[in-house]
């Protein structure tokens, strides 16, 4: 049997450059590390093949935000 041939749906570029701004990194913070966590986060990274320190910690601090705003969701009852 032939493959059915799937239908890509057209978004307009108007839309794409609306969504890439609105994902856009604007907002800048500083975090201080001292020696001892540093160390542990080279080496965490350099164990496991992290090219990116800061994709990194961006996705632990957003998982753990996550996790925790999910356990403290208000409930009805």
């Amino acid at each position: 049997m032939a493959k059915k041939r799937s239908k890509k749906v057209a978004v307009p570029a108007d839309f794409q450059r609306q969504e890439r701004s609105r994902l856009l990194r604007s907002h800048r913070k500083t975090i201080l590390f001292n020696d001892k966590e540093l160390a542990a986060i080279d080496n965490y990274c350099h164990k496991y093949g992290i090219k990116s320190k800061s994709a990194f910690i961006r996705n632990a601090v957003i998982s753990h935000i996550l996790v925790d705003m999910d356990k403290n969701y208000p409930k009805l009852f």
